[in-house]
């Protein structure tokens, strides 16, 4: 299996790289030009860095498809809230079932832990929920997917030009997932432990964050029922 990861270039991403390569997978890294000097250590492992020269979240990892031939694209974020080692698991769900469309490390659920459950308040974990189920009950007609939000999460290139992802930002993986239940393509999940970011950064700013995502779901709203009058249009017509 061809593997790509983004954030390849960072301290732990260049190391996850090089435990890829160890298994005797193809790596590709794609970086937004990071300056710490672990683009020279990938290059060093003859490892291709592919540097992003558009900024946005949704754009790289368009270049990361465009510019390889890559089986599988892994959404890592190396800002240490995601575990390395579960990255064997994501390769694992794959190999054991070729229907798999799409991996996501779930942060809720039997199992899995958030970084937010030590807390008597929640409010980030609570917003995940709603989005969760709101993407669910309008959309998913298979197995319950817990965490459609989580960045860390893998996807085949099948499904990546199926499901045509055209947002940016953080709102990708919320996308993916709800054009992956509109495509009724197999998503897997298992459970991690979401640890806690490296440095003082809280992440995406909650509220902004909040609404980006509103406004997107209603996006997707639109589309949903744009396509069922178009089908009643195309009916009708046929009658």
């Amino acid at each position: 299996m061809k593997t790509l990861i983004t954030g390849g270039s960072g301290f732990i991403g260049s190391h996850l790289a090089d435990l890829l390569i160890k298994l005797e997978h193809e790596v590709v890294a794609i970086d937004g030009m990071s300056d710490d000097g672990s683009a020279e250590f990938l290059e060093s492992k003859e490892i291709k860095v592919i540097v992003q020269t558009v900024n946005g979240r949704g754009q790289a990892f368009r270049d990361a498809f465009n510019n390889t031939n890559s089986d599988v694209l892994l959404f890592y974020g190396p800002d240490g809230n995601e575990n390395p080692a579960d990255i064997i698991r994501f390769v694992q769900k794959f190999e054991r079932n070729e229907n798999t469309g799409m991996v996501v490390a779930r942060r809720l659920g039997l199992g899995a832990v958030n970084k937010e459950d030590n807390k008597l308040i929640k409010p980030r974990k609570w917003v995940n929920i709603s989005f969760n189920v709101i993407a669910n009950i309008l959309w998913n007609r298979s197995d319950y997917i817990y965490d459609t939000i989580n960045g860390f999460r893998a996807i085949t290139r099948d499904t990546w030009n199926t499901i045509k992802v055209d947002t940016d930002g953080y709102t990708v993986e919320y996308q993916s997932t709800i054009r992956c239940f509109k495509h009724n393509i197999q998503i897997v999940e298992f459970p991690t432990h979401e640890l806690q970011r490296i440095g003082s950064g809280a992440g995406s700013p909650a509220l902004r964050t909040g609404l980006v995502f509103i406004k997107l779901l209603l996006r997707e709203i639109g589309i949903s029922i744009s396509k069922i009058f178009k089908n009643k249009q195309c009916f009708k017509n046929v009658k």
